[in-house]
């Protein structure tokens, strides 16, 4: 009766040429027992993506099928079979666009298939989002996570478990008496072997992954948790680079979310990732390092950290006295580097009425360096670790300066 699916794939959007590159299924029948699996790792034709998150080496991917070759297998183990999969919308996504690169639509329909992550959130108000914690909840062991097998497994435990709370039929009869008799076209396929995933192969969990277990779910809008949900895959493993902020910003169009929406879905994202972090009464310099780079991720400034953690810890989180936050009296001498958004003239005449005094050069005395890029490899930022001077970004500098030295609308800002 049912198919539990789940895929890893070359990235988060397939409509930007991401693939999959492994594909599992566990079969159950109505009562959720064990009917049979199927794994295979997929030659995708292109780079792997994210390896250290999935684990996947090329290697590994050489000699496996393409998804041309397994169509019709897996075809035959989805039919008339209602899907089951923990953000199902995501792996539904991927299988359509693959069988849609054949010429084929298929009856993926996510209205008519079943999320584990979905009925975490039915059967036990305010559990968390992630497949990992649901199955923590649940007393299920995930081994080898982010392996499509391991997922599929645990995500297949989870909804047997989950079924022993609806009674027989299920609410969901009717969908599965649709969808049961759905046509599916004549699919391609050859007699290649599945490949199956090597023992190597996983990726690793830090601790910021171990912290976005435990971050909760958000029912409004409903959107929100199916982009959290990406959100928490970026984070698994601290991959909060450019490239994943564009990212979201697709997510949420796709999604049909608005601008203030998603800002809000932001502002609770960082609230509850504090709310996690905060355990031991303390957080090392790395987690502090991680979180402002959440922060900036998502429009977010070092302040707002500060807030964050602040709130969790009911006012005891003390905020440090570093560059950026007051570190710098009058009277310093500060070079600025890199394209700024405003002209750089402006920061250095804002510097000069708030007391700095700028440079052109890092020499061992300066005191501080402004960078559009903390990370820069400019001459100036390089001279400046030569000689351990201190890089700041531009918006910690910008909350150094009085408010009279700013224009209006970034008073608030710089408080």
């Amino acid at each position: 009766m049912y198919a539990v699916i789940d895929t890893e794939t070359t990235g988060l959007l397939p409509g930007h040429r991401h693939r999959v590159i492994e594909v599992a299924v566990v079969l159950l029948d109505a009562q959720g027992r064990f009917e049979d699996e199927w794994v295979t790792l997929l030659n995708p034709q292109r780079d792997l993506g994210p390896q250290h998150i999935h684990g996947i080496l090329t290697a590994d991917v050489l000699a496996a099928p393409e998804f041309v070759d397994v169509a019709r297998r897996l075809g035959e183990l989805l039919a008339g079979r209602m899907v089951v999969g923990h953000n199902v919308e995501f792996d539904l996504g991927f299988l359509r666009a693959e069988f849609a690169r054949l010429g084929h639509v298929v009856p993926l329909i996510t209205e008519r298939s079943m999320c584990t992550m979905a009925l975490a959130g039915y059967l036990f108000p305010g559990s968390r989002r992630t497949l990992g914690a649901c199955c923590a909840a649940a007393g299920i062991t995930l081994e080898g996570w982010h392996s499509a097998l391991a997922d599929t497994r645990a995500t297949a435990e989870l909804f047997s478990t989950y079924l022993k709370s609806f009674p027989s039929p299920p609410p969901w009869q009717w969908a599965y008496d649709e969808i049961r008799d759905l046509p599916w076209p004549e699919l391609p396929g050859t007699h290649r072997e599945p490949t199956v995933r090597p023992v190597h192969a996983g990726g690793r969990h830090g601790w910021m992954s171990r912290l976005v277990d435990q971050l909760p779910r958000v029912s409004e809008p409903p959107q929100a948790d199916s982009y959290l949900s990406v959100l928490d895959s970026l984070l698994a493993d601290r991959e909060i680079d450019a490239a994943g902020a564009d990212l979201l910003v697709h997510v949420a169009t796709d999604l049909g979310l608005t601008r203030s929406q998603v800002d809000r879905l932001h502002g609770v994202y960082l609230d509850e990732l504090a709310a996690a972090v905060w355990l031991d009464s303390e957080i090392s310099d790395e987690q502090r390092a991680d979180l402002d780079r959440v922060a900036t991720m998502l429009g977010r400034q070092a302040c707002d950290v500060d807030d964050a953690l602040v709130a969790a810890s009911n006012g005891r989180y003390v905020v440090p006295a570093r560059p950026g936050a007051g570190g710098f009296p009058p009277g310093s001498t500060v070079v600025f580097t890199g394209d700024m958004v405003e002209p750089r003239e402006v920061w250095w005449d804002r510097a000069v009425a708030a007391g700095f005094s700028p440079q052109e050069a890092v020499r061992s005395e300066t005191t501080f360096v402004v960078a559009a890029d903390v990370d820069s490899l400019s001459l100036k930022a390089r001279a400046a670790r030569e000689f351990g001077v201190p890089i700041i970004a531009v918006e910690a500098f910008r909350r150094m300066l009085p408010a009279e030295v700013l224009p209006a609308d970034d008073e608030r800002k710089a408080g």
